[in-house]
């Protein structure tokens, strides 16, 4: 942790001041207050600026750490899993802010062109809530797939996000939904 790392800059700190009286004390020469005074200064000042540094490099690892952590965050939260040739699902999970929803539009119509998807089941059953703008990034995606050819099918609908659909007025008539992301995939096997 990093207060263990100052903390042992502060240390050899003084372990430089107090080597530096003890030279002055067992010195022959005549060393005035002043000059004792300079080189104290020259010390703390050398070891300020050796701290600041390490600080500022410190942030800006843990800032390309984190930005890491963030894309594989993302990544992971959007993912198309190839199930067969050209058949992929997206399984949604937690809450969709308009951040995340962006992340996986972008994420999702890569991959589905990528991968040569021409079916891809949305299964939505992990999300938490459906307000009017998850309902509006989910249209967004489904249009946004089928321009580049890919069909689509939602699944795992729940009894609250239907009613919360319903009260919104959204219409999930123009689009394939199943109960059950099972109930989709056997559907589509039936084809």
């Amino acid at each position: 942790p990093i207060h263990y790392i100052i903390r042992e800059f502060f240390r050899v700190r003084k372990q430089y001041l107090t080597y530096l009286n003890q030279f002055v004390e067992e010195c022959e020469q005549d060393i005035t207050q002043e000059e004792l005074d300079e080189w104290n200064e020259l010390i703390v000042r050398v070891f300020d600026i050796t701290v600041y540094k390490f600080v500022e490099e410190y942030h800006q690892h843990s800032k390309r750490l984190l930005e890491a952590h963030k894309e594989l965050i993302n990544e992971l939260s959007s993912p198309v899993i190839p199930l067969s040739d050209h058949i992929a699902i997206l399984p949604l999970v937690g809450d969709i802010d308009t951040a995340r929803a962006r992340r996986i539009l972008e994420n999702t119509l890569t991959r589905c062109a990528e991968q040569q998807v021409n079916h891809l089941y949305i299964d939505i059953s992990g999300v938490v809530i459906v307000d009017t703008m998850v309902a509006h990034q989910i249209f967004q995606l489904i249009d946004a797939l089928k321009l580049i050819g890919v069909e689509s099918t939602i699944s795992g609908v729940r009894p609250e996000i239907a009613i919360t659909a319903s009260h919104l007025g959204l219409s999930f008539e123009n689009i394939s939904t199943k109960s059950t992301l099972a109930n989709a995939m056997a559907s589509r096997m039936r084809k």
